[in-house]
């Protein structure tokens, strides 16, 4: 009967054990914080990082899990406009290797520094979409965008050889990529059918023959 007695108790202390331990577990999950970075005012795109736009804050661990940068973003860019107070997620930055990069524009509607936009290079007769929602840091004629460094020296050759370049003001959001576009996938597309293709296009009619030669006969 005594080691029974013996046996219960010591289950009941194993057992009493086990839940300390998950009880404290729990409370130090629900204790623990990670480190994340918050603007301290509103910020354009392209805008530089510097300390004062910036507070090291601790948000809980646990709860909802969401991606913050973690990082110390100093000296990177903005990739959009962002308000104050705002946590910093990965895709709130640019990545640290941006240069800036002068580009001359045929056509191009009205934009400030912050917008972003759309670069298209006439090649041929052929548009191609060669910058995706590149950040404008510098108004006039040439416009100045941020632009990846390894991606500089292209940008710089299109600069030098007077490329043809389009721009749109765009976010980059439902901007497909299109590939080389001619004036007539342009008109095809916009006007909602498919060109047709070389196997659908009538046979070409022979050509003339050529007309007779008559000798005339010697007299």
């Amino acid at each position: 009967m005594t080691q029974r007695r013996l046996l219960a108790a010591a289950l009941t202390v194993v057992v009493l054990a086990v839940i300390g331990l998950l009880y404290l577990q729990a409370l130090s999950l629900t204790r623990a914080t990670r480190t994340a970075w918050m603007v301290t005012r509103d910020l354009p795109a392209g805008a530089a990082l510097s300390g004062g736009d910036l507070r090291q804050v601790r948000i809980p661990a646990a709860g909802d899990q969401f991606i913050v940068l973690t990082d110390d973003p100093t000296n990177r860019r903005t990739a959009h406009p962002l308000r104050a107070e705002t946590l910093l997620s990965p895709v709130d930055v640019l990545s640290r290797e941006m240069v800036q990069v002068p580009v001359s524009v045929r056509a191009s509607p009205s934009v400030g520094a912050g917008d972003t936009v759309d670069l298209y290079a006439l090649v041929g007769s052929r548009a191609v979409l060669v910058g995706r929602r590149l950040v404008v840091i510098a108004t006039g004629s040439p416009l100045t965008v941020l632009v990846p460094a390894q991606d500089e020296a292209y940008w710089i050759a299109l600069q030098a050889n007077s490329v043809a370049l389009f721009a749109s003001r765009s976010d980059g959001v439902g901007v497909p990529e299109p590939g080389a576009v001619g004036a007539s996938d342009a008109i095809a597309g916009l006007a909602g059918f498919a060109p047709p293709q070389p196997s659908q296009l009538p046979p070409s009619p022979p050509p003339p023959s050529p007309p007779a030669v008559v000798t005339p006969s010697p007299r």
